[in-house]
């Protein structure tokens, strides 16, 4: 039987025949897959055609006959995207579900090889006409007489089936040929970078210190809800791995698992459910197992730090999205300012009560508490700067009474500003 192999990088092989082994086994009808010229690269389980078949295939041209079949009929059922019944040119029943990836056609999965009525003497009269070249024409009918007869309603359910199936396979693998993407992505990312960091003569990343500073700076972020500047953080911190490791395999994967747990706890102080944000790293921890590339570590991280980040931002009124997102970066850019709630409103149009109320129900928390959380990550980073006091830091940040901004600073914290200021010197 001439074969052609399928490119791995289009449908995994292994789980095709998996998918249509089941099909098989579930239906007794017999399966295989064709490429777009109409040859066979795949007979889950290495089933054998019908006798009948396997009879026609061996007569002069017959093999190039079925071949021809086959593609006029993965031709018609990729046109219309859909299970396409014909009869092939020696008179059996059978059915193409055709194989699309991104809208290209890779060929079909053809099915049946029946027949929908019990051989009579006007079925040999035309099978006759349609084999004329066949040598032994009793043998024929008599390997006809054992093929399977099938109703129209249960080819048609068959038909329905597999084309659940193959759009499940096709599914499946969008997914895949998406994740080979992101990581080509990944790759050029960092690349790109190292380049840049060359380009401007940045000293190369010789411990974890600077690393771990900016580990902190990213987990701010994620707690701030700050997307753009996390996501941007994230594909720094990755570079810095990368060149400190030299793509050591073992520690990747230990930072890695490491940034993952940081970040969920930083995801739920941000805001986002404690049960789902768990659930999620269990999963991600499951993930990661097998993996044995440094760029699919990569871009697992930056899945689930943007999972996370929709945990603490989650909105369904895209209204509502645009209101918030936009209250949020007005204080970012003014928190060192005395500002209000009645400030943000202004500032966006809208009432003071209204704004108030969609932050309650969007971020779970109040104006006031946002700016605040935003006040104290932004203090934490002023203070590993020696030459600010702790007065110069609370009003630096937008407090107006140090005794507040310490009170304030150790409810969020754990220790009072000059505890933690002389902690990092």
């Amino acid at each position: 039987m001439q074969r052609e192999t399928l490119d791995s990088n289009f449908l995994d092989p292994n789980y095709l025949e998996e998918s249509l082994g089941s099909f098989h086994n579930a239906t007794g009808l017999h399966i295989e897959a064709i490429n777009t010229e109409g040859v066979t690269f795949s007979v889950p389980g290495n089933f054998e055609r019908s006798e009948f078949c396997r009879y026609i295939r061996c007569q002069p041209e017959g093999e190039k006959k079925c071949q021809d079949s086959y593609k006029r009929a993965s031709f018609e059922a990729a046109k219309w995207e859909e299970p396409y019944f014909f009869r092939c040119h020696a008179g059996l029943v059978i059915w193409a579900v055709p194989i699309m990836i991104k809208g290209d056609s890779l060929g079909s999965i053809i099915c049946g090889q029946v027949l929908m009525w019990e051989p009579d003497h006007f079925f040999f009269q035309e099978l006759k006409k349609l084999n004329i070249g066949v040598q032994n024409f009793e043998e024929l009918k008599n390997k006809a007489c054992k093929l399977e007869v099938i109703s129209p309603a249960r080819s048609q359910a068959a038909a329905d089936m597999l084309f659940v199936v193959v759009n499940h396979i096709v599914k499946r693998n969008i997914n895949s040929l998406e994740e080979i993407d992101a990581t080509r992505v990944q790759q050029q990312q960092i690349r790109l970078e190292i380049e840049d960091r060359k380009k401007r003569r940045l000293p190369d990343l010789s411990d974890y210190d600077t690393y771990l500073k900016k580990e902190r700076k990213f987990l701010r972020y994620i707690r701030l809800g700050d997307r753009t500047r996390a996501n941007q953080t994230l594909q720094s911190l990755l570079t810095d791995l990368y060149t400190k490791t030299v793509g050591d395999l073992e520690t990747v994967k230990a930072r890695i698992l490491e940034l993952a747990t940081l970040t969920s706890r930083a995801a739920v102080e941000g805001g986002a459910n404690a049960e789902r944000i768990m659930h999620l790293l269990k999963e991600f921890n499951k993930e990661i197992e097998g993996i044995e590339r440094v760029e699919k570590f990569f871009y697992k991280i930056q899945r689930i730090v943007e999972t996370f980040l929709e945990g603490i931002f989650t909105l369904a009124n895209k209204k509502h999205l645009a209101i918030v997102k936009d209250a949020r970066d007005f204080i970012m850019e003014n928190y060192a300012l005395p500002i209000t709630v009645t400030n943000v409103a202004q500032h966006l149009f809208i009432s003071p009560s209204h704004l108030s109320r969609l932050f309650r129900e969007e971020l779970d928390c109040t104006i006031n508490d946002y700016l605040t959380r935003v006040r104290v990550e932004q203090a934490v980073e002023i203070m590993k700067k020696p030459e600010f006091s702790v007065a110069q830091v609370s009003k630096a940040v937008g407090f107006q009474n140090q005794s507040y901004f310490a009170k304030v600073f150790r409810k969020y914290i754990g220790v009072t500003p000059l505890i933690y200021k002389n902690s990092l010197y």
